[in-house]
């Protein structure tokens, strides 16, 4: 009887959660990013401060799901973000929570975004308005932005998989993040994203919750100095081995952790 009084619970406590999730980010596009526009006319500050409502609004978003009993999220080695300036920090892709957790974390972040998002009519607002960089334009114009963000000191945070994992298949790394790395020597962050048992994965709706709360552990790893890798290789062999060995790190911690 518990148990099933809890699954309903959780079931409930989701739905609403998805809502406040999608009011909320009306709410910012209508009424606090224009304020927030408003009395900040130097753009570099005005993108900062909208970041760091993004990350208030994600702790008490996490917070909400933790307390509520619907969804706990453990957070380790987190003091290894002190050392993260102008580095790609990155992360296997298990659920649609992924990007909220990990920018609970981090108060003035960029990203790189699947460009649905920007036409998104609850997010679209919020992703134009933090100045994220969209994964949909030319590399050039991508590249552009990533250097300045690197230079100015910014984290990125990518998602080599480009897309939530699909449960049973093969982790597979696409090139972009090497590509930023190597082009750059910009320092990698290593991130490990476990949830059990798996939930909000890629094609499930979101009333499909497991018949217990799911837990993730997110686990800051060593960070990668790119500087020297491979120095006398052709850049585009340092891709493609980059690529090949984040995924084999990958699998072997999520397989043996």
């Amino acid at each position: 009887m518990l148990e099933r009084l809890n699954y309903v619970w959780r079931l409930f406590g989701t739905g609403l959660a998805f809502s406040m999730f999608g009011i909320g980010g009306i709410f910012m596009t209508i009424f606090v990013f224009p304020a927030i526009a408003f009395f900040t006319r130097d753009e570099e500050t005005r993108i900062r401060r909208v970041r760091r409502t993004i990350y208030h609004a994600f702790r008490g978003f996490v917070y909400f799901l933790r307390v509520g009993g619907i969804i706990d999220s453990r957070f380790h080695e987190t003091e290894k973000l002190k050392d993260c300036r102008g580095a790609l920090i990155i992360a296997n892709h298990p659920s649609l929570l992924d990007t909220v957790f990990l920018m609970s974390r981090m108060p003035d972040v960029q990203c790189i975004i699947k460009h649905e998002l920007w036409s998104n009519p609850y997010m679209g607002g919020v992703m134009r308005a933090a100045g994220y960089i969209r994964n949909d334009g030319d590399a050039e114009t991508m590249l552009q932005q990533c250097e300045k963000a690197l230079k100015s000191g910014q984290n990125i945070l990518v998602f080599p998989e480009g897309t939530r994992s699909v449960p049973g298949q093969e982790l597979k790394f696409q090139r972009g993040v090497a590509n930023i790395a190597t082009f750059f020597n910009a320092p990698i962050q290593l991130v490990i994203i476990k949830c059990e048992p798996s939930t909000l994965t890629k094609g499930s709706p979101w009333y499909e919750i497991p018949p217990r709360q799911a837990r993730f552990d997110i686990t800051f790893h060593e960070q990668l100095d790119m500087h020297g890798y491979l120095r006398h290789e052709p850049r585009s062999l340092k891709v493609r081995k980059l690529t090949r060995e984040l995924e084999q790190y990958y699998v072997g911690k999520l397989c043996n952790e």
